[in-house]
Formats: structure tokens, sequence, C-alpha cells
């Protein structure tokens, strides 16, 4: 009962606000980020359970060969077939790219269709079965796309469908494909008569199968064996999904983004263990008299350890329950972020997010509080009668040492990697030193500018430059945390403007592809009718490489490109494409193409690094199951900047006509379009008149591309300002800390100066000019370094010409000075208010 009285006491002395205040903010930042990315993982696998409206899906994007179906005949499982793609879909002058599903009549194998026969979305009724032919099920938002109503009709392709019902939810929804437009589902039956389905189109094919574990066991048997068999040829086109292993690739994928929002938050943790050392310090030193007296009166040292653990843990539970309460609130502002993005019913979170907040809040006050308190029981009793004795706390290199270490112990537990969390620690602190190497040398010019100015100003920097350790402290935390602040309001507000604005009055406004060979003189004719231009046509097939100079491709080696681990459209050209430049080997242009193509392919420079080719290697490729070999003869590099039609792999001419391609362009606009590209869409006739005389195109805009990558970078950039909002909080703390561990320095020499006749007003002055200085060393770092980073991000990953961000500066500066003249003077004020001679008897 006596170490709660004395609790109580240290709180309501104010002694224990700062501990307390950074803990549960540390807890609330990991709470908050554990409870959104489980949610969103948890949700997600909910999905992914119900993912193939089957117990397993044959893949691909080509249709799936009739051996595949026979062999699940043969083994008693039930099939259905899905065909997914995009197509315009027209209603009266209206149209939409919406995401088309045709189902056959089985479809789905589990569970159920959720429908609605009005607009009442209460009113759901389930359906086990696709529609029937002439029918279409559609998403709520294509009717206020097209402004139809139920029953109306609809032209897909040539092919005339009822809308019957409205999609509430469906079995195999999925992410990416609802994301890609409205949503119409029609019966394959309706396929045939609609012409969509050309050679060469993109198309995702699934074949459906249902039944007992010890059929589908075998069927997986024989799908490995098959690949075996035909070395490694069915990879490139089919692939074999089951719940657990399309789950276990997404958990993967969602466990890296976890790590990455729980060490974003880690900088958080950092600052406000910072705190807590700098507020726990100033904590023992108050206690050393208490304990001191305590031994005086027969207590023994174990028994004083004791209570500091007691009261240690009573801190870490009520601080890491306000900080999980807390954090439960704010994990709520993440899921807006990401409401619209994530189409998933997140459910309720599991107990790891309560684990590793309870964990961090218990770790914090071990690596971060209990060092400053452990010596204190070693106090010498005489110590109440000689101030001169030590006080034996310990030094603050252990103290750093032990801290580093709890911190890289947290890193390690959220991150799941040794190498990344010290990886992730190593560059933090780098990031530290170079932010305190830059302030140090700001500090000494400042300290030079301060011995000619006011006596206000000289007394302000004169504090800065002799609590300079403190100051370093607090300017790494500020600056550091406003230099990330910047940077993500920078990539949300300039980049993807100063992308857009840089784009030349040449760059196309539309792409238009998923032409037939037949169709293409027509759309020529169509689009010169209608005075827009266009760059070179290219044929395009989709397929990837299996085997280099006879030997096939593991999938280590493919992994190791990014471009070519997956399917990829090839083309053929005569001429070096627009863009492009020869880097190594000869092109066939100029030289007289010959009647027989020949077997030559051009490849990407940085594609042909990461998997090893070099000019003369002989590659085997695979489109639609069909195999031949090609030779190295040229590398290129690609301007991937240019927005034209772009290819990995260039084929000699002629050599893959015989594979059906659909062809692509890049539509550039008059004059008129090229100055009122935001309004594009009713002022480019042609897309009307294209899309209604050859549906089975695709137009898509530039404007869409760019809104959809500026909305993704949008929302992800307004996440990880939440979470560096609370990293300023902690920030905050640190300042508060710092100033309270020179508290009692400052009250003294405060009182010293009005006894000797200084106004209040130069004490005023002398703490704003500290402040605000160092709040302007601070925002300029930040400014500084955002700006070297947005450098980086300009030149590297968007190609551009590098800008001065003056708007960046601006806000780095006055927030800077701002922010923590406030603070600091809010800090200060019980310094600025209490009568000299009370200053002084309190610290007598």
């Amino acid at each position: 009962m006596i170490d709660l009285k004395l609790l109580w006491r240290d709180w309501r002395g104010g002694q224990l606000n700062l501990v307390v205040s950074a803990l549960v903010l540390a807890v609330m930042v990991v709470t908050a980020v554990s409870l959104f990315a489980d949610r969103v993982e948890r949700g997600l696998n909910q999905q992914i359970s119900s993912f193939l409206a089957a117990d397993l899906a044959l893949s691909g994007g080509i249709e799936i060969s009739d051996e595949y179906r026979q062999q699940a005949d043969t083994l008693g499982l039930q099939v259905a077939e899905t065909v997914r793609f995009r197509s315009m879909v027209f209603a009266g002058n209206r149209n939409h790219l919406a995401a088309v599903k045709a189902v056959d009549h089985a479809y789905p194998l589990r569970g159920e269709m959720e429908l609605s026969a009005t607009l009442d979305a209460e009113q759901v009724i389930t359906r086990a079965r696709g529609p029937e032919s002439g029918e279409a099920w559609v998403e709520a938002r294509l009717l206020n796309l097209l402004d139809i109503q139920l029953g109306d009709t609809v032209e897909v392709g040539y092919v005339q469908l009822k809308i019957t019902h409205l999609i509430v939810n469906e079995p195999d929804r999925g992410t990416g494909f609802s994301g890609t437009g409205a949503r119409l589902m029609m019966s394959t039956q309706d396929l045939a008569a609609s012409q969509l389905i050309r050679p060469g189109g993109r198309y995702s094919y699934r074949l459906l199968m249902r039944g007992d574990a010890p059929a589908l066991k075998a069927y997986s048997d024989w799908f490995e064996q098959q690949q075996e068999a035909l070395e490694a040829e069915a990879v490139p086109h089919y692939r074999l999904l089951t719940p657990e292993n399309a789950e276990e690739q997404l958990s993967e994928a969602l466990q890296r983004g976890r790590a990455f929002l729980l060490l974003s938050g880690t900088i958080g943790v950092l600052l406000a263990g910072l705190a807590m050392a700098l507020a726990s310090q100033r904590y023992a030193s108050r206690l050393t008299d208490q304990v001191a007296l305590m031994k005086a009166w027969g207590q023994s040292s174990a028994s004083i350890r004791r209570s500091q653990f007691f009261r240690l843990f009573m801190i870490a539970a009520v601080a890491t329950v306000v900080g999980v309460a807390l954090g439960w609130f704010a994990h709520y502002l993440l899921l807006e972020v990401v409401r619209g993005v994530l189409d998933v019913v997140l459910p309720l979170p599991g107990w790891r997010p309560w684990l590793v907040a309870t964990i961090t809040g218990f770790v914090c006050v071990l690596g971060f509080a209990l060092p400053a308190l452990w010596h204190l029981p070693r106090i010498e009793p005489l110590r109440v009668l000689r101030r001169d004795l030590p006080d034996t706390l310990i030094g603050q290199g252990r103290r750093l040492l032990i801290g580093i270490g709890a911190l890289l112990l947290l890193a390690y537990w959220y991150s799941g990697s040794l190498v990344v969390a010290t990886l992730f620690l190593v560059a933090l602190f780098a990031l530290f030193a170079v932010c305190a190497l830059v302030a140090m040398q700001i500090l000494r010019l400042v300290r030079g500018f301060g011995s000619w100015r006011g006596s206000y100003t000289r007394l302000g920097l004169a504090n800065l430059w002799r609590r300079r350790g403190q100051t370093l402290v607090q300017l790494v935390g500020f600056s550091t945390t406003l230099m990330l602040l910047l940077v993500v309001t920078g990539m949300r507000t300039n980049l993807i403007a100063e992308w857009e604005a840089q784009l030349p009055d040449t760059t196309p406004s539309h792409f238009v592809f998923n032409v037939s060979t037949p169709q293409v003189e027509p759309v020529k004719a169509l689009l010169d009718g209608h005075g827009v231009t266009t760059t070179d046509w290219y044929p395009m097939v989709r397929g990837r490489l299996v085997a280099i100079n006879g030997e096939a491709i593991s999938r280590e080696r493919m992994a190791r490109s990014d471009g070519l681990s997956r399917e990829v459209n090839f083309t053929q050209t005569e001429n070096l494409p627009e863009g492009n430049e020869l880097v190594a080997g000869e092109w066939w242009a100029g030289t007289e193409i010959a009647s027989a193509p020949r077997a030559e392919f051009s490849i990407e420079e940085e594609v042909a690094t990461e998997i090893g080719l070099v000019l003369g290697d002989e590659v085997e490729f695979s489109i639609g199951g069909l195999r031949f070999s090609a030779e190295v003869t040229s590398i290129r590099s690609v301007n991937w900047q240019s927005m034209t039609p772009n290819f990995y792999v260039v084929f000699y001419p002629g050599l893959l006509d015989k594979y059906s391609p659909n062809w692509i362009t890049a539509v550039r606009g008059g004059d008129d379009t090229k100055q009122n590209r935001g309004a594009l869409v009713q002022q480019a006739p042609f897309v009307q008149a294209m899309v209604k005389q050859f549906p089975t195109a695709v137009v898509l805009e530039l404007r869409d591309v760019i809104e959809r990558i500026r909305d993704v970078i949008n929302r992800v950039t307004q996440g990880l300002e939440l979470i560096l909002f609370a990293v300023l909080a902690c920030g905050g703390l640190v300042l508060f800390a710092a100033i309270g561990v020179s508290f009692d320095e400052r009250m003294r020499e405060n009182a010293i100066l009005r006894t000797l006749g200084s106004s209040r007003r130069i004490i005023v002055g002398a703490l704003t000019v500290e402040f605000a200085t160092l709040g302007l060393i601070a925002g300029l770092i930040a400014a500084c370094g955002a700006e070297i980073v947005l450098y980086f991000v300009q030149t590297n990953l968007f190609d551009l010409s590098p800008q001065w961000h003056w708007d960046l500066w601006l806000l780095g500066l006055v927030s800077g000075v701002g922010l923590i003249t406030a603070l600091g003077l809010l800090r200060s004020r019980p310094i600025i208010s209490t009568p000299p001679l009370e200053s002084l008897r309190q610290l007598a």
C-alpha cells in the first residue's frame, strides 16, 4: 500500500507525467498500426478462403486445354468455367469500360451468389448458379455510370443483354478484378454471339473444380506430374490454385506490409523511449534523497528494489491499457484511409495486436525507464546529510546501449528478421547522425551570430550552445520527423502534378488496344477521319521465356526479374520503337527484311542483366503452349516514362504473325484536345465512334491512369502522415523531457537573473529566441533533407527534371518555428511565472 501512495504522490507532483505520456504514445502508435494491419490481413484472408468459388481452380491466360477438363471428369470432380476480361459496355450514347466475367450454368461450385432484384440492398436473394443466356447481372454503380435501370438492356460486344439482377456479392469476387471497372456477369453461352473473345486478347480463364479430398489430391498430383513431364511447359500458362497456396502468397505480402508499418512506428517508439529515458533520469535524481532516507531508516536494498519494480510495473500496466485504448480509436482513422481501395469486410482483430502492444509497453519500461532507477538502492544513507556524495546512477553510455538493445528487440519482433531490424536501425541512426552533424555546424554559426545581437537574443542563443547536448537530441528528433512528413506531403501534393506538367504536348491522350489484325486498317481510317494522330502500331501476343541455351529457366532465376516473372506482351517491328536506344548488337532496320522471318529478337537491358542474357544466347519462348527459339541479336534501353507502347521483348518482323496478335497504338489528339486534357472525354468524339463501331477494342484514357496513380499515392501518404503525426507528438515529448532535465538549472538561472534586475520580458524573450532558433534549425534541416529525398524520387523513379519545392521549405520552417516555440514556452511556463524567491526556496 505504501508503494501505491508513493506512486500517487510522484504522479501528483508531476514527476511521472512525461514517463507515462511517452509510454502511452509509444503503445498507441504500435497498437493502431498492429490493429490496422491485422484486420486488413484477416479480412483479405477470409476473402481468399472463398476466393476460388471451388475447391481447386486451374488458372491461365489462355483457354484451358481439354485434357485438364477430361482429367477432372475422370476423377469424378464437378467442374465449372469462367472467363474474365475488360470490355466496353454500351447503353444508348453512354459507355463504360467494365470488368466482365462470363460464367457457365454450374458456377459457383462453392458458396452462393448474393443478388438483389431491386435497388434496396437489404432485399438480398441467393442463387447457386450463374445467369441465364440473354441475362446480365451488374454492380449497382454501373446503373449510375450508364444512366440505366433494372430491366434495361446493354450492349456487350455484338450481343444485347437484359439487366435482371444487381450483384451484391459473389464467392470469388477478388479485389484486383473489381477495381478495374464496374462489374458485369454474363453467361458463357453468350460469348460466341458477342464476338468478344479474339486471339491474342487479354483474358483470364479458370476451370473450377469441386469434389472429395482424395479426388482433389489425385488431380493435384496429376498436375504436378504434367509439369515435370513437360519440363515446366505447363508453368507459364496454367497455375493450380488452392485456398491454402493463395492464402500463403497473400499472407506473405501482408506480413511484409505489416513489418513495414511497424518499423515505421518504431521511429515513434524510439523518440518516446528517448523522452522516457530523459524523464526517468530526472525522476531518478529526484528520488535519491527519498531512497537515502529509506535506507537510513533501515530498509534494505532488496526491499527498495522490489518497491521500484512494483511502481514501474504499475506504470507500465496503466500506461499500456490507456495506450491500447487510444490505439483502438486511432486505428479507425487508418481504416478510413484505405476505405474505397480495399473492398473487403474487415473482421475484428485477433490476439496478436494486443500482445504486440502489451510487450511493447513493458519492453519500453525495462529498456528506457528501468536503467535510470536500477542503481538507486546503492545510494549511501549518508547522502541525506552530505550532498557531495555521488548518486551512483548508471552512466549515460550504458543506458544508451540498453535502450538500443530494447529497440533492436522490438524491431526484430516487428519485422521477423534480425537482418532487416539491424539494417533499419543502422539506417535510422545514420540519419540521426547526419542530422546531428549538420545541426552542430549550424549551432556554431548561430553561436557567433549571437555575440553581437541584443541582450535577450544573446542570452537565448547562448542557452542553445551551453546545453548543446540536449539541443542536438531535440534537433535530431524534430528534424527527422518533420523531414519524413515533408517527404510524404511532397509526394502527395507535388510529384504527380509535376510529372503531368512535364509531359510534352506530343504525349498520347489515349491508348487503343485489343484490335484484331483485320480491324487495324478500318480503325486507322476512323482515327484519320477524326483528325487524330497515332504512334506506330504494334502487334502483341502474350507469352514468356522458358529456356536459355537449351536449359530450362528455374523459378529462382526468373524471380530476379520483375518484368519476366510472369506472362508479358511480346511484339515485332521493323524499326526501333520510339523512346528506345540500342546499347549492344545490331538492329535489323536498314537491312533488307527477309521474306522468311529470322529467329531473332531484342531485349531490354535491365531485364537482360537481371536474368543473365547476352548477345548470341538462344532463348526458347512459349506462346499459347507453342514453343520456338530465337537468338538475342540486340539489347535496348527503354524510356518507360515516354507514355508510348513499350516492350521488354521485340521480335524480328513477321515472326509472331502466326500467333494471331492483337494490336496497340497510342493516340494523340488535335490542338484543341492538347489544351484541354482534363476534359478530353467530352472533346474526343473518336472515342464514341471507335468503341461503337469496334466494341472488342479497348480505349484507355491517360487521365484515368493518372487519377488512379494519384488516388493510390494519396491514400498511402495519408496513412503514413497519420502515423508520422503520432511520431511528431513523441518528438514533442522529447522536447518536454529535455527541458525537464535542465528544469532546475533553468529555474535557478532565471531566479538569479530576476534577482539581479532582469525583467520578465528579457526572460520570455530569451526563451522565445532559444526555441524559435531551435525550430528554425529543425525546419531548415527537415526541408533540406526532404528536398534531397524528393530529388532522388524525381530523377530515379519518375525520371523528371528536378524542381525546387519552395512550398515545402516554407512549410518546414514555419511549422518548425511555430511548433517548437509554442511547445517550449508551454513547458517553460513555470520558469517564467514563478517568483525568484519562491524558485530559490524550491531548489534549496
